[in-house]
């Protein structure tokens, strides 16, 4: 069930990386062809499926869909995987699938324009804290709800300080999607939230160094955060799912 619903997930975040940049309504607007405009039938917009039969065209312009529909979908997938291992009650899962599946969203889009929107952050972090006062009214853990606040609250601080620091290195919609990451993990522990963002800056200095070693890259140069804060969100997450 996770994978599936992930693969849902995945699909939803696909047309968001289109979406957003282009100011476009998020809802209310079915899916088109990039290219011809045409609208996608709902048997062709099956996650990752519909691809394969369709051969990665357009069913009336036979132009090329991108590659990255059906990558992010399986990257959907995976996450709704990771969730569903955690060791938290339903709602928890949820929640984690969430952030996890709107890390990968804005991850995309940092990647391409290196902004983490607003228009994706704010309504997530205000669904999280429902998912979190529904489900503390339910079980009575607010002790959950109060740490799962502060440590979003204390990340967002940290990230909004670095950015001080690094005199704007560090954008302010990364502290955003750290603080959103950070609502959806920490039903998990403090501990993990910490290392999540460890992990995050391990894989984003291998990652920088590899790049400056391939002379892609150099130390002047910039890369966007939001990518290794979900990767680095994600491998803490399968991993306490894994080890627990």
């Amino acid at each position: 069930m996770g994978v599936v619903l992930g693969m849902l997930g995945g699909s939803a975040a696909t047309a968001l990386v289109y979406r957003i940049p282009r100011d476009m309504p998020l809802v209310m607007d079915r899916s088109r062809c990039p290219s011809c405009g045409h609208l996608i039938r709902v048997y062709d917009n099956v996650p990752v499926f519909a691809y394969l039969w369709l051969r990665g065209r357009c069913r009336d312009c036979r132009a090329h869909l991108p590659l990255s529909y059906p990558l992010t979908e399986v990257g959907g997938a995976l996450i709704g995987a990771v969730a569903a291992l955690c060791p938290v009650d339903g709602i928890g899962k949820v929640g984690c699938g969430l952030a996890l599946l709107v890390g990968l969203t804005a991850a995309l889009i940092d990647r391409s324009t290196y902004r983490i929107p607003n228009r994706l952050t704010y309504p997530t972090a205000v669904i999280l804290v429902l998912l979190g006062l529904l489900n503390a009214s339910l079980t009575g853990r607010w002790d959950v709800l109060a740490l799962t606040l502060g440590l979003s609250l204390a990340v967002f601080v940290f990230f909004v300080g670095l950015r001080i620091v690094s005199q704007g290195g560090m954008g302010l919609g990364d502290a955003k999607l750290a603080a959103v990451l950070t609502l959806g993990l920490a039903p998990l522990g403090a501990w993990s939230v910490t290392l999540a963002i460890l992990a995050s800056f391990a894989v984003g200095s291998v990652v920088g160094v590899s790049l400056i070693i391939a002379k892609r890259s150099s130390l002047r140069s910039q890369l966007p955060f939001g990518p290794f804060l979900t990767i680095g969100f994600v491998m803490t997450a399968l991993g306490v799912g894994i080890y627990h």
